[in-house]
């Protein structure tokens, strides 16, 4: 008996667990607790009503509970519906037994739908900002979601959500962006989403890690992500247009953070955005920017080589940009630093600029400057901008042996200098001349002190072109009054200024007036003015010594002794007529003189020309002026040995091409002795008689003059008159 009775209560306990594990698994179909479901709904709000297809009795003995399952169960509200493929509503045991309504958890499994008609739902169940923005947002996508609301603690019930989006489309910040992916999961108040990936601009970006939080009514979302940046999406993302400066193709891989801060209208109250971007090879066009004349291997362009692009943006329109990059202006030069920083706020921008100009060669024709590659040279900028206008506050560029600093440049929209304060220069020239300059401007009034300051490339631009603009050019229509006081000006290695003191008038980028008074270190004045006469202006130059001054031409050489006067006449804008006198000189080691006595059989004469010098009483010259081309429409030589009238033009740097005459003093004396018989010197009294002499043209480079000559028996009425006119001045 006592083996069948723990048959029965084994074969109970096999009973038991059958059912308790079928319970567990499977449950009973019943209809029992469809009414509780539905009043337990209508009590959250009336307006939601439940459509139970299967229900069954679960149990749950791990939480002293059981739970009713529902499959395919649709719950609506208005015109608006959302399907859950499953639904565990889980209540304590004693429920079964007692009159009480014991729920402790909910837990409901989503069907795929579309997010903007789960947001529809929700909006329809309760007027919400946030779901009436998302809705407006989001035109495409799916969702599937659970969600357990556990109502054990009637004070504080918890919420967990957890799900996938698919296939999303949102309009964000006026972007559309598509292909949104992501998981996540929503409680107490936190949203963590992983594996987020959206297309924006047709570039992919991935994120590991976002995080969503509210409190005191804000919103709080941040996050990473990492993509691939394109052409379109950096002009995008900086408001700029680079379409002209970066190739279109280009791919940068960045990393970046993010935070955004929501009110609890869902209406953005800040966002801040921080990016990394990685600069292995990238070729910035620079078309429209020409530095060729200062750096020569620029090529319109530069590339940067392993570096890093850092930037930061927010909803107050903040923008700060970071480069710390090497690199080149062509492949084949070492790579050197370069770092930018950027930063905007509102309309005010700032810019600090560090480059190594090491690699590079470096010419500034204005003050005869030049930097050998190889040779260090820093250039440093800080700059702002506001109006669209661009302000210096200091530019250094620099070395062991040259110091330049600019203060207080301010550039007008067209880029042209409207005003500055502060220049200093301490520089060795071509010429290996130490130069220090300091210029100051203080409202109308600009002053240039200098110890020592090497003038001579500018003489000799003054002396060729009646162009002001050299440095004047870079500014806009400058107005002020100027003083000069210079201790040394070098005009060769020969001869120095000393005590070079004046003052003059620029008006809209032209000198006005001018009055310069110098003494030279070898006795002798020099005088530069300009001023108006007759509604022109004239400028004079007058020197006790024109050595300095008139070798300058290239086709003058071996010049000696002489004094110097000049005088100069701006007929038009860019055109001046010009006089220039030289008074007893000698030209001696003038290879092209010299060649040209030796064609014309004058031995005599060219041994004089390479020994003690020819001497001339008087020079003259008269000629036009332009930019680049000096027009000589007369230069004439009188002296004891031989006289020369020329004619011709010069182009700078370029081409020396004269012609004219060439007549030794013996043939000039016989000649002017019969002047009575003026019209047998002409023709000859008899045949095969008449006046000696060569006509000559000199073409060529400065460097490398061709002269070729062919003698005359006949002296040209324009000769003869103009010896005379010179012949009567002297008596």
């Amino acid at each position: 008996m006592f083996k069948n009775i723990l048959r029965l209560l084994f074969a109970l306990i096999i009973i038991l667990i059958i059912f308790v594990s079928y319970l567990s698994f499977f449950g009973i179909k019943t209809d029992k607790f469809n009414h509780l479901i539905k009043s337990q709904i209508q009590e959250i709000d009336k307006r939601l009503d439940v459509e139970l297809n299967k229900v069954f009795i679960k149990l749950n003995l791990r939480q002293k509970s059981f739970s009713i399952n529902g499959k395919n169960v649709n719950l609506l509200i208005k015109n608006e519906s959302q399907q859950f493929a499953n639904v565990n509503v889980l209540m304590g045991l004693e429920t079964l037994f007692k009159n009480q309504k014991n729920i402790k958890k909910i837990i409901i499994n989503s069907n795929k739908t579309e997010v903007k008609k789960l947001l529809k739902f929700i909006r329809a169940y309760k007027i919400n900002i946030p779901a009436l923005y998302l809705e407006n947002s989001i035109s495409e996508g799916i969702i599937v979601y659970n969600l357990t609301l556990d109502t054990n603690n009637k004070k504080n019930k918890l919420t967990f959500i957890n799900g996938e989006i698919t296939n999303a489309k949102i309009n964000f910040l006026q972007k559309q962006f598509e292909n949104v992916n992501l998981k996540f999961e929503y409680f107490d108040k936190s949203l963590n989403i992983k594996d987020f990936n959206l297309t924006y601009d047709k570039t992919k970006f991935l994120s590991n890690d976002i995080n969503a939080n509210v409190k005191d009514n804000i919103i709080e979302i941040k996050g990473d992500f990492q993509n691939k940046i394109n052409l379109n999406l950096l002009s995008n993302l900086f408001d700029l247009d680079i379409n002209n400066y970066l190739e279109k193709n280009i791919l940068l891989s960045s990393k970046s953070k993010f935070t955004v801060l929501f009110n609890n209208k869902f209406k953005i109250k800040d966002y801040k955005l921080e990016s990394q971007i990685n600069i292995k090879d990238l070729n910035i066009e620079l078309k429209k920017i020409d530095l060729k004349k200062y750096i020569s291997d620029f090529n319109n362009k530069i590339i940067l080589k392993n570096g890093e692009l850092k930037f930061n943006l927010n909803k107050s329109k903040a923008v700060s940009v970071n480069i710390k990059s090497k690199f080149v202006f062509n492949k084949n030069q070492k790579s050197k630093d370069l770092v930018l920083k950027y930063s905007k706020n509102n309309l005010d921008e700032k810019y600090e600029f560090n480059i190594d100009l090491s690699e590079n060669d470096l010419f500034i024709d204005l003050i005869n400057f030049q930097k050998g590659i190889n040779e260090e040279l820093f250039l440093n900028i800080n700059a702002s901008k506001k109006n669209n206008e661009y302000n210096i506050n200091n530019l250094k560029l620099f070395n062991k042996k040259n110091m330049f600093e600019l203060r207080s440049i301010e550039f007008s929209k067209n880029f042209k200098i409207k005003d500055f304060h502060f220049v200093s220069a301490k520089f060795f020239n071509k010429k290996n001349f130490l130069n220090d300059i300091l210029i100051k401007k203080n409202n109308e009034n600009i002053k240039l002190t200098s110890n020592n300051f090497d003038i001579s490339s500018n003489i000799e631009s003054s002396l060729k072109s009646s162009n002001e603009g050299s440095f004047l050019e870079f500014f806009h229509n400058l107005d002020s009054k100027f003083d000069i006081n210079v201790k040394s000006a070098r005009l060769d290695e020969d001869h120095d200024l000393l005590n070079l003191t004046g003052s003059g008038i620029i008006k809209g980028n032209k000198i006005d007036k001018v009055n310069i008074f110098a003494k030279f270190n070898r006795k002798g004045n020099f005088t530069y003015t300009k001023d108006e006469l007759d509604g022109k202006k004239v400028t004079t130059i007058f020197s006790d010594i024109a050595k300095p001054f008139v070798k300058k031409f290239e086709f003058i050489k071996g010049f000696e002794n002489g004094k110097l006067d000049l005088t100069s006449t701006e007929i038009e804008d860019g055109i001046s007529k010009s006089e220039l006198r030289v008074y007893d000189f000698k030209l001696k080691d003038m290879p092209a003189l010299t060649k040209l006595l030796s064609l014309a059989s004058l031995q005599g004469i060219a041994d004089l020309a390479t020994g003690e010098g020819i001497r001339f009483d008087e020079f003259d010259m008269f000629f036009d002026n332009s930019k680049n081309l000096i027009k000589i429409h007369e230069i004439y030589a009188l002296g004891p040995a031989v006289s020369v009238l020329m004619e011709g033009y010069v182009e700078k740097n370029k081409l020396v091409s004269l012609r004219g005459t060439l007549v030794p003093a013996t043939t000039i004396n016989k000649t002017i002795a019969k002047i009575p018989l003026l019209g047998n010197i002409l023709v000859g009294e008899k045949a095969g008689e008449g006046v000696f002499g060569v006509s000559f043209k000199i073409k060529g480079p400065p460097s490398n003059l061709d002269t070729r000559v062919n003698p005359i028996k006949t002296l040209t009425p324009r000769f003869i008159t103009r010896t005379l006119d010179e012949i009567k001045k002297s008596n």
